[in-house]
């Protein structure tokens, strides 16, 4: 059987290139054994991808083409007319979107990334800031990236800022908990607040994402990351590949791949005992919000003394417990009034609040709109359109027990 001649290009300088290229070679392996049926072409770096070498690839009769090499749009211009099978890896080409056929694009999930990095830094339970710290320039992935952080930060009660500047960071209200766009973006930030003698974590953390381990075991701290499924990435574009030179025409598609993990190192580690004691606060509330409890209810659960409770939640969050219950209510109360059809008097009492009268109020001085004004403005593809709006840091929300 003839060889298919394939042309895939990773920039193997880094984790997410080597981790792909693996993915790509162990599906050939699990489909093919020994056998391989493809004649592949490596291109390695940014350098040698150019239009005149992809132009010089279809001219000799390549049979598919694996490109995921940063800032090489121009490169790929030549593909956009073709009808060649073609897998785009977290590459954002105007130009090849508009390909109608035997093309797939595969990219990491920025949703995931943002979402599953919030949620780990709020476990933390130990800061009282949050920021996104972007590339220089900002770009389309660093931009979702950050849109999902703070949206799920917003739906946590929490304000994110967004920032370009690492030295920008150090003028945030401490303890700061940051994610940047990447791995090298915290490596420059962790070198830049070190030599400003802000300690970190402690006063600062910072999370990175690609797990460079290379980066992340060489920074001082080391770095945590979050580390995306590079290794699924480059499966799926062998295996969608490998259909469509194989006579599965297709249409043109999207699919993204999610997070396999985060990985915990110095960067973000520090858990002093106020830190635990708020986590754990927070877990509690995060259960329990919607059942009625107040404040003496978690301070049970802590069993600690309540001023105790207060001036680490207050020293830690930048609020009060009181504040934070009921946040996580009318979060609940919100995503109700968005997606369900319940009378306001049933989301009142199925979110702890015994009177709707006073839900009403609350909520209407909280968001600037009633309840009513709300469920008819919001689409319920996007119910979170009105999270921009930012709490007082001083507000006391409702007296609670």
């Amino acid at each position: 059987m003839k060889k298919k001649k394939v042309f895939i290009a990773l920039k193997m300088s880094g984790i997410a290139g080597q981790e792909k290229l693996a993915g790509i070679f162990r599906y050939l392996k699990e489909e093919y054994a020994d056998s391989i049926p493809w004649e592949i072409q490596l291109v390695r770096t940014q350098g040698e991808l150019t239009q005149g070498t992809v132009e010089r690839a279809i001219s000799g009769g390549t049979d598919g083409f694996i490109v995921s090499i940063p800032d090489t749009e121009d490169a790929v211009i030549p593909l956009a007319d073709m009808t060649t099978p073609t897998i785009i890896m977290d590459i954002h080409s105007s130009a090849l979107a508009k390909r109608k056929t035997n093309i797939a694009f595969i990219r990491n999930s920025a949703d995931e990334i943002g979402s599953e990095a919030a949620h780990f830094l709020l476990r933390q339970g130990i800061s009282r800031s949050y920021a996104f710290l972007h590339s220089a320039p900002i770009t389309d992935w660093s931009r979702a990236r950050f849109e999902s952080f703070k949206r799920t930060l917003n739906d946590n009660g929490h304000w994110c800022e967004e920032i370009s500047d690492p030295a920008a960071i150090a003028k945030l209200k401490r303890p700061v908990a940051v994610l940047a766009a990447n791995d090298d973006i915290a490596f420059d930030a962790i070198k830049t607040l070190s030599a400003k003698r802000i300690r970190i974590p402690k006063d600062i953390a910072i999370l990175g994402v690609d797990n460079d381990t290379l980066i992340c075991e060489n920074a001082q701290p080391r770095l945590s990351s979050v580390q995306p499924d590079f290794g699924k990435e480059g499966h799926l574009a062998a295996e969608i590949l490998d259909q469509m030179m194989n006579g599965a025409e297709t249409s043109s598609r999207t699919v993204l791949v999610g997070v396999t993990r985060i990985i915990q190192r110095e960067s973000t580690a520090e858990q002093s005992h106020a830190g635990l004691l708020v986590q754990k606060a927070l877990a509690y509330i995060d259960r329990h919000a919607l059942e009625g409890i107040g404040v003496d209810d978690v301070v049970q659960h802590l069993n600690c003394s309540r001023r105790l409770a207060d001036l680490r939640f207050r020293e830690l969050q930048g609020t009060s417990i009181m504040q934070t219950i009921i946040e996580k209510r009318l979060d609940e109360v919100r995503r109700r009034l968005a997606g369900t059809k319940e009378k306001i008097d049933a989301i009142a009492s199925a979110c702890g609040f015994d009177n709707s009268n006073y839900l009403k109020n609350l909520f209407k001085k909280r968001f600037g709109m009633s309840m009513s004004e709300f469920r008819k403005g919001t689409n319920p593809s996007n119910p979170c359109f009105f999270k921009s709006i930012r709490p007082d840091e001083n507000e006391v929300l409702a007296p609670l027990r």
